[in-house]
Parts: structure tokens; C-alpha cells; sequence
């Protein structure tokens, strides 16, 4: 309180010094006492306001939130609005070399509050550091920075829903870094997502004998099921997550490459439930011209087994586990007024993305696809109006085609923005 006082004390000062005629002083001498103003202005701030960055100020709160409109002419009920969610995070400087980060999620106008992430980062040099804690898995290019007006649809991309659950995170460490210039790593090693469950028992709890209950595989989700919160997963089966960038290859161009391996089963049942997902994924900019693509697959081995046990009376898990799911998806857009040569540091952008995602690509024998699961074709068209780059007022249309021959159409408008 007395920082903001001394503030508001010394702006009204800087108004009075340069506004009072009573003072006559010359322009020169102004100017001098102005500047010796800021600076104590300056000197305030670095003790108690802004980024979070000096030695003085250590800790800083960011955030992102959004809200959206949609109309489904397939959905009972038609229309909604959800102020989808509101996020809080906070970065602190602990040393100069240990950070902590952490984010906060109350989603659905702060009916349900998720972790989204909290972990210490030890800088110990560019090419080597360590992370501990709750992380996001780095699996594309959408998980780790997945802030609403940093992509241009209203929903996330139906592949970084189902194939890369986003927002997907476990506890665990790893290390990270870039060894040379243009190239990015990580490489952790977090609790697995969860293929089965036993019971219908509350999940969470904070340990893995109370929770599990809520998190498996299904034919409709496929592995998105299997991503709980971290508490409310079980921990006997670890994955190893790894992720290469590759930036400097050409200009305007990232190329990503992402791995997870592990079992998922969790010992609940004997079969281990082995999960591979390979992923890679492509980001180019040339001009006004704008692209993006990933393609996913994920092989997950004792699907039968897992099916089988879903089918048990006793047992909650849906079944319908398919031993394949695969995706991709190509997105590309236009900065219309870098294109129409206006001068403005406004953006606007027409775009257009075209998905497949299957989760239910291949079955394990005995066990019949569901194929008004598989999403055979999925068109998004819209346009993203940037005011500037922390604000996006977001228009578009999806139509999906099913594997069964229906589709379903949705028209979504949303407000996004970070702060």
C-alpha cells in the first residue's frame, strides 16, 4: 500500500511540476525534475511492481481466459455460453537460477478448478537443466503453450483434444534445454494416463489407492480418458516423455518430433497396457502466409485384455479400447492486412483446417469399431480478428463427417486473451 501511495504521490508531483504556472520554471529545469521523478518511479517499481524480473521484484502473476458461444444443430438443447475458463499463474523468481511456475484453471465460469501445472525449473547452464514437479507433457506444438489466442479456432483442434489431450500433464522430473542454436529437448519422465478402471469409488483423495476411478481409455475419447487429474490417477506405471524442435532449419519454419512410452494399467489388471505415441508436427510462416500440421499415432498394446476386463459387471471403464488411434490435421491462414499492405498493428485472419482422427483406427480381434467414433473428416473454417496479439475475437463453423455416414455441424464464437 504505501508503493502505490508514493506512486500516486508522485505522479500527482510530475502533474503539478509541469502543469502549475505558478512555478515558472524553465523548460530545461522541467525536463531535469521529470526525469529525476522517474527514476524514483522506476526504482519503486523494481521493489514491488511489474515483471517479476529484477532482483528486488521476484514474483509475477500472468494468466489467459476465454469464453465461448456455440450452436449445435445436432445437440439437445441448442445454444451455449461458457466462459470456458479463467486462469491464473504465477512465475517467482526463488534464486537466479531456480524458478517456480504454476498455473491455476477455473473452468466452466469456475464450476470445476483444475492444476494445471507446478514445477521448479534449476538453470544450471543453455544446453542442461532440470524440472520437477507437475509438468505439461511435451507432446506437439499445442500441449505446453496452449493459450486461447495463440491458435485461431475457438476450440482447440479435435486432434489436440482426443489424439494429444491437451491440456495433459503428470508429476515426475526431467531435463531440458537448447545445446545449440535452433534446437529445443525435453525429456521427463511423469505417471502414466490410466487404461482401466476397477470401481466406482470417489477418485482423488491424493493417492492412487483412493483415486483411479474416473480415468480410462473409451471408443468415443480414446486415451483423452485416461488424462485425470494428477491426484486422481494412479502412479505404478510411469511413461518417459520426449520432444525435439528443430527452428532454425529454414526461415519462418519449426519442425517437432514427440515420443511417450509406458504402460498404463497400472497393475489393475496383469496385462501391462504398453502405450507408444509417435508424433510430429509442422509450424511455417512466409510473409502473410501462415501454416501448421501434426499427424499422431498410438499403439496400445493388451487392448483385448483391457476390453475384457472393461466388460467385467464389477468394473467401470467403458471398453471399446482400440489397439490403434491415428489423427492429422492441416491448418493454414492468411494475415489479411499484411497481405492488403494496410498499416496497422492489427490482424486478421481467414483460415481453414481440415482433421482426421480415428480412435478406433484398428481393434483388437473379437471387438467391433464403432465407427460413428471415427471422425472421417472434419472441415473448420472461420476467421481470428487480433487487436493486438493478447486479444482474439474468434469466428467459426465445423462440419464433421462420421465413419457411420452422419455428420454434425457446430458454429462456435469466442473471446480470448492473456494478461
Amino acid at each position: 500500500m504505501k508503493h502505490k501511495l508514493s506512486l500516486l504521490a508522485l505522479t500527482v508531483l510530475a502533474l503539478l511540476v509541469v502543469a502549475g504556472p505558478a512555478f515558472s520554471a524553465s523548460t530545461d529545469e522541467l525536463e531535469r525534475k521529470i526525469d529525476l521523478l522517474s527514476d524514483e518511479v522506476d526504482d519503486l517499481k523494481s521493489r514491488g511492481f511489474g515483471a517479476g524480473t529484477t532482483a528486488h521484484n521476484r514474483v509475477s502473476v500472468h494468466g489467459y481466459g476465454e469464453m465461448h458461444f456455440s450452436d449445435n444443430t445436432q445437440k439437445d438443447g441448442g445454444s451455449e455460453i461458457d466462459n470456458h475458463r479463467f486462469v491464473i499463474g504465477v512465475h517467482a523468481l526463488l534464486t537466479d537460477w531456480i524458478h517456480l511456475n504454476a498455473e491455476i484453471d477455473f473452468e466452466h465460469a469456475a464450476q470445476e478448478l483444475e492444476f494445471e501445472f507446478g514445477y521448479l525449473d534449476f538453470l544450471l547452464s543453455p544446453g542442461f537443466n532440470v524440472r520437477a514437479g507437475v509438468m505439461l507433457a511435451p507432446v506437439g506444438f499445442l500441449n505446453e503453450f496452449h493459450e486461447p489466442n495463440l491458435f485461431w479456432t475457438v476450440e482447440r483442434p479435435l486432434l489436440q483434444k482426443l489424439l494429444i489431450p491437451t491440456t495433459w500433464n503428470g508429476g515426475g522430473a526431467g531435463i531440458f534445454g537448447t545445446p545449440m542454436d535452433g534446437v529445443n529437448y525435453r525429456l521427463y519422465a511423469m505417471n502414466s494416463l490410466q487404461s482401466v478402471t476397477k470401481d466406482s469409488r470417489k477418485a482423488g483423495g491424493g493417492n492412487g489407492g483412493s483415486g483411479g476411478s474416473k480415468s480410462s481409455f473409451s471408443a468415443d475419447k480414446g486415451i483423452r480418458g485416461g488424462r485425470a487429474q494428477v491426484n486422481e490417477r494412479i502412479a505404478d506405471d510411469f511413461s518417459i516423455f520426449a520432444r525435439v524442435e528443430f527452428t532454425k532449419l529454414f526461415p519462418g519454419l519449426q519442425v517437432g518430433f514427440s515420443l511417450v512410452n509406458g504402460d498404463t494399467t497400472h497393475d489393475i489388471i496383469p496385462a501391462d497396457g504398453n502405450m507408444t505415441l509417435l508424433e510430429a508436427d509442422i509450424k511455417y510462416r512466409w510473409k502473410w502466409f501462415d501454416m501448421n500440421a501434426s499427424i499422431v499415432n498410438i499403439d496400445v498394446d493388451d487392448a483385448q485384455a483391457m476390453n475384457e476386463f472393461c466388460d467385467g459387471t464389477d468394473n467401470k471403464c467403458e471398453g471399446g479400447i482400440a489397439s490403434n488411434n491415428f489423427g492429422y490435421n492441416i491448418q493454414a491462414g492468411i494475415h489479411l492486412p499484411q497481405l492488403m499492405g494496410w498499416k496497422t498493428s492489427h490482424d486478421i485472419v481467414p483460415h481453414f483446417m481440415f482433421e482426421r482422427v480415428r480412435t478406433q483406427d484398428e481393434m483388437p480381434a473379437g471387438t467391433v469399431a464403432e465407427e460413428e467414433y471415427n471422425r472421417n473428416a472434419i472441415y473448420t473454417f472461420g476467421v481470428s480478428y487480433l487487436p493486438t496479439p493478447a486479444v482474439a475475437i474468434k469466428l467459426d463453423h465445423t462440419h464433421t463427417r462420421l465413419g457411420n455416414n452422419t455428420s454434425t455441424d457446430k458454429l462456435n464464437l469466442g473471446i480470448a486473451y492473456m494478461y
